[in-house]
């Protein structure tokens, strides 16, 4: 019996002292915290610009909709619910336009088509929170109280299933006339979000600094 435990404890202690089994890429993956994104993961430090892109509409399931929530009060609710509708294609469509506008990338795919080619990227994600704040606060209390936010978490894979980066990233809004419009609050919270992705993918492509934000 004292043989067989000998021979046993060093196969239990291997077992319980190595670490849980996980992809090539997350091994891989750096990691850059509050750079041009508020946090970054980067499974390769060079990105083919000859590939065209496809962007596809960020999820809203789950998405945490703060002062909005239900049972909150009416105007942030409202302006929540709106927002579920509007902000994925708002945040495509400033992604693809800060794109566009910036170069290194060929081509950007319609996000209907059908037609796609053998190779291309996918970016993909979903929404975690869209929170309308308090417009009283920010009007009566001020230096950022009661500021909205949107924050959306992402990823960039090769159309194999290679996961090439990730990305969590949150914009606020805290200054307004008189408070400012929930809803014109949280649409300049997601565009900017928009923009801030299509300059970390554009920094990426070009050997630009994804640690200065």
């Amino acid at each position: 019996m004292r043989r067989h435990l000998s021979t046993l404890l060093p196969v239990l202690f291997l077992f319980l002292v190595l670490p849980e089994p996980c992809h090539a890429a997350e091994m891989d993956m750096k990691r850059i915290q509050e750079g041009v994104l508020d946090s970054i993961g980067i499974a390769t430090h060079s990105l083919r610009t000859d590939l065209p892109i496809l962007i596809k509409l960020f999820s809203v399931e789950g998405v945490n909709l703060g002062t909005g929530a239900e049972g909150g009060k009416k105007k942030r609710v409202k302006a929540a619910n709106e927002m579920v509708t509007i902000a994925p294609e708002m945040l495509l469509r400033s992604l693809e336009e800060k794109l566009r506008e910036s170069g290194p990338f060929m081509h950007i795919l319609d996000p209907r088509t059908a037609d796609l080619p053998q190779e291309y990227l996918i970016i993909e994600g979903r929404f975690l929170m869209i929170n309308p704040g308090s417009r009283a606060k920010r009007y009566w209390v001020g230096y950022s109280a009661g500021k909205s936010g949107v924050k959306v978490a992402g990823t960039l894979k090769h159309s194999s299933g290679e996961l090439l980066g990730d990305f969590v990233h949150m914009k606020h809004s805290g200054i307004g006339l008189f408070g400012g419009k929930y809803v014109k609050f949280l649409s300049d919270d997601v565009q900017d979000v928009g923009e801030d992705i299509g300059e970390f993918l554009v920094r990426w492509a070009t050997g630009g600094d994804l640690e200065d934000d």
